[in-house]
């Protein structure tokens, strides 16, 4: 499988924890992180976060998008 490939089915497994976490459905998930910088946040630290438990990957996910000014 392509490193990009990866890293899709990696964001995808992201959103859908996160939802599952919040109670949201996968595409309000998926537009709080984009907009308050989770998606972003995924892609520029694939590297390392890949390698984290998704516990760990979640907590990161909402520090950072509560320091841009998410509510969750």
């Amino acid at each position: 499988m392509s490193e990009q490939k990866q890293k899709i089915g990696f964001t995808v497994a992201c959103v859908d924890e996160f939802a599952r976490q919040h109670n949201l459905s996968a595409r309000e998930a998926f537009c709080y992180l984009f907009q308050f910088k989770g998606i972003a946040f995924i892609k520029e630290n694939y590297d390392v976060e890949h390698t984290l438990d998704f516990g760990t990957i979640l907590e990161d996910l909402s520090v950072l998008c509560r320091r841009n000014g998410g509510l969750l």
